[in-house]
């Protein structure tokens, strides 16, 4: 005698497969998605500054200045992080009328919103993407294998442009640049310099994989 076949769960499938079917998710609006990259960036850091607080004790005057850096720099970045996040919190971007392909882009920047809509398309369409920038000044650098997030961003500060539609290059922090690259699945490492600094790092191979395969910069 053969066993009945199990169904009891198929009727919940079928009717969740045709639910997707018949209902598709709607794209995500883009203000939205700024808000969660921001809020995921904003718990990274604190992540990363749990790790370092309860990281072993320093067993040299070096060692202690380098852990003293860390921790400054992710404080630094942690203040940036939440200054962006509340702005973002604060704008009616997405409550207004206009359709999510009809607006501009999000700019958490005073000067950049006083500027009309065509200063801000040329701006977009002049400036590098956020990648051709990053390997443009490990040109400059002379293309090392890799290069400290904090000198990174120092250099493209001096570019002109918005980099991605979002920030200015000259407002460009280490977390803004972290939550755009992610965009491109590049992140920061722990890397040991040629100098003996060892500091939240990014790798030119990185950004070479992370290169559009479309892209006129």
């Amino acid at each position: 005698m053969t066993a009945p076949r199990r169904t009891s769960g198929l009727p919940d499938l079928i009717g969740r497969l045709l639910t997707d079917a018949l209902y598709p998710v709607p794209a995500p609006h883009p203000h939205h998605q700024t808000l969660l990259q921001v809020k995921d960036r904003q718990a990274e850091l604190d992540k990363e500054l749990r790790a370092v607080l309860a990281g072993p004790e320093p067993r040299s005057h070096a060692e202690a200045e380098a852990e003293l850096d860390d921790i400054v720099n992710l404080l630094i970045d942690r203040l940036d992080v939440a200054r962006d996040l509340g702005l973002l919190l604060g704008d009616d971007t997405c409550c207004t009328g206009m359709a999510s392909d009809e607006k501009e882009p999000v700019h958490i920047s005073e000067g950049l919103a006083a500027t009309g809509d065509g200063a801000r398309r040329a701006l977009r369409v002049n400036a590098p993407c956020v990648v051709c920038a990053c390997l443009s000044v490990f040109d400059d650098y002379g293309c090392p294998d890799a290069l400290a997030s904090a000198d990174l961003v120092a250099a493209l500060r001096t570019m002109n442009g918005t980099a991605e539609g979002r920030w200015r290059y000259a407002e460009l922090t280490q977390a803004r640049l972290a939550t755009l690259l992610r965009a491109y699945e590049v992140a920061s490492r722990d890397i040991t310099l040629p100098d003996g600094r060892r500091r939240k790092s990014y790798r030119r191979t990185a950004l070479l994989a992370a290169l559009p395969d479309d892209c006129a910069c």
